[in-house]
């Protein structure tokens, strides 16, 4: 048995004002090219399916058009899940019917958890879920936590499971140890939200959700496909990919199938004038630029959109000046104007006036002195 793994599409995404919905859309259509490349038996999809509960209608007419073509077209199951972006009850409307042709879609935590007998496997959706959800549910009033309620959860399916199958968890919660990125919407104040590995225990194969790097957590069971897309510049140094997931007799193996985005997202630097005179290759690409030049700009982002019309972010280098944190300000007070000046124009400039802006600043600290006694 062969699956696809992938999560976070967050269709209807906004980065810094511009809508991400053509980058996904294509992104999009490369992943079903790897579906036919990669002759795959099933597609799991783990999560944040939207970017916002009440996601715009284009979002949902591409989500719509995208499972037609995997699910009907192509006629292969689908085991999807609600993240916590989503809707779960948005999600969960039509899943009954859906399952008629194949289109397996948990939006709401329910108990039974939902469970798929698929060629020698057992598929558990377990939607994103809050620990009050859980607790209801199961009427377990021990249930306070991230962690008790995942752990309250895969104990119901151990109960159930049948372990002479391949046991596959599909899910969408931050496992302990994971490295998260600034385009993740935190499930929780502080680090209450973990969950830990041991959670997990018995399963061939967890198919996870919600962290958008592709490595965040390296385990032999549990695995992150990371979001398809880059949604913050945090990731602009991560490799977006698919999993593909070949599972036989409880054996796994697990690969990387790489996506290459429409338009890449990026960290660039240097001076205004070295980045419109020598014009970085794939100018198209979404860009936050860190400008290194010292001196006042008159309209920098106007000039850069010149040459590169999707800079995201502007910022300037702020040049660092070692300081002796000890000093005393009795002591700083005693310092002539001008020292006292220069000191300033280091910190805000990174570097020390020249002789001939001593030589003005000296002028004019001294024409303030004369007028004041005057």
């Amino acid at each position: 048995m062969k699956l696809l793994h992938t999560a976070d599409l967050h269709l209807g995404k906004i980065v810094s004002g511009v809508s991400m919905l053509e980058d996904q859309a294509y992104i999009l259509n490369q992943i079903t090219e790897i579906i036919k490349k990669e002759q795959v038996d099933g597609i799991i999809v783990a999560g944040d399916l939207y970017d916002r509960s009440v996601p715009p209608a284009s979002a949902v007419l591409l989500l719509n058009d995208i499972f037609y073509e995997w699910n009907v077209t192509l006629g292969l199951p689908i085991f999807a899940i609600s993240g916590n972006h989503d809707s779960a009850e948005r999600l969960q409307f039509g899943s009954a019917w859906y399952e008629k042709s194949g289109l397996y879609l948990a939006g709401k935590m329910t108990d039974p958890i939902p469970k798929v007998s698929f060629q020698d496997a057992e598929i558990w959706l377990v939607p994103f879920h809050e620990p009050a959800t859980v607790r209801k549910i199961f009427q377990d009033e021990t249930v306070r936590t991230y962690e008790e309620a995942m752990q309250k959860i895969t104990d119901t399916i151990r109960a159930r499971a049948d372990q002479t199958k391949t046991q596959i968890l599909v899910g969408h919660a931050f496992v302990s140890g994971g490295i998260p990125s600034d385009s993740e919407r935190s499930l929780a104040i502080g680090n209450v939200d973990r969950v830990s590995t041991k959670c997990f225990a018995d399963f061939d194969y967890v198919a996870l959700g919600h962290l958008h790097h592709p490595h965040a957590i390296t385990h032999p069971t549990i695995h992150y496909s990371g979001s398809p897309l880059k949604y913050s510049f945090s990731e602009s140094k991560d490799k977006k990919s698919v999993r593909i997931v070949t599972l036989q007799e409880k054996n796994c193996d697990v690969r990387e199938v790489f996506l290459k985005p429409m338009r890449d997202m990026r960290i660039v630097s240097g001076s205004l004038e070295e980045l419109t005179t020598t014009i970085l290759d794939k100018k198209e690409d979404y860009l936050q630029v860190k400008l290194t030049d010292a001196h006042a700009l008159l309209d920098p982002m106007g000039q850069l959109r010149k040459f590169y019309p999707n800079i995201l972010h502007l910022e300037r280098v702020r040049h660092q000046m070692e300081t002796d944190r000890d000093v005393k300000f009795e002591d700083l007070m005693k310092k002539e104007d001008v020292a006292l000046f220069d000191q300033f124009f280091e910190f805000a400039n990174g570097q020390k006036m020249t002789a001939a802006q001593r030589e003005k600043m000296e002028l004019v600290f001294k024409e303030a002195r004369e007028g004041g006694q005057g």
